[in-house]
């Protein structure tokens, strides 16, 4: 499990060990509740994102499309936090390089698109 409450103590799983984070009341079980969510949906987005991008595009910014699938699929499945941080990873550092290749990145308006 990424994370457990128990007796008012939030344990979170990193790398097989088990840190305790927070110690208290309400506010534990809403934490880790948080984190669990945040974990999947980044997670999901993140998988939604490497699955449906051609695997050239990897290529083309020397990356592996299947390893960053995997890695998040098995962190996720394993109950590591971790997953947290590789999904994070994944959307705000290689998701924008991969989006540049395609050519899917917002572009900012200047003044003179507005002419």
């Amino acid at each position: 499990m990424l994370a457990t409450i128990t007796q008012s103590t939030l344990t979170v799983r990193v790398l097989l060990l088990h840190l305790t984070i927070a110690r208290g009341g309400t506010i534990v079980g809403v934490i880790g509740s948080l984190l669990v969510v945040v974990a999947v949906v980044a997670s999901a987005w993140a998988m939604g994102h490497a699955v449906g991008t051609p695997e050239r595009v990897f290529h083309s910014i020397g990356r592996s499309k299947w390893r960053w699938v995997v890695a998040i699929v098995v962190l996720l499945a394993a109950g590591d936090a971790t997953a947290l941080v590789v999904a994070l990873y994944y959307l705000t550092r290689v998701r924008p390089r991969l989006n540049d290749v395609v050519g899917t990145r917002p572009t900012s308006h200047t003044q003179d698109d507005e002419r």
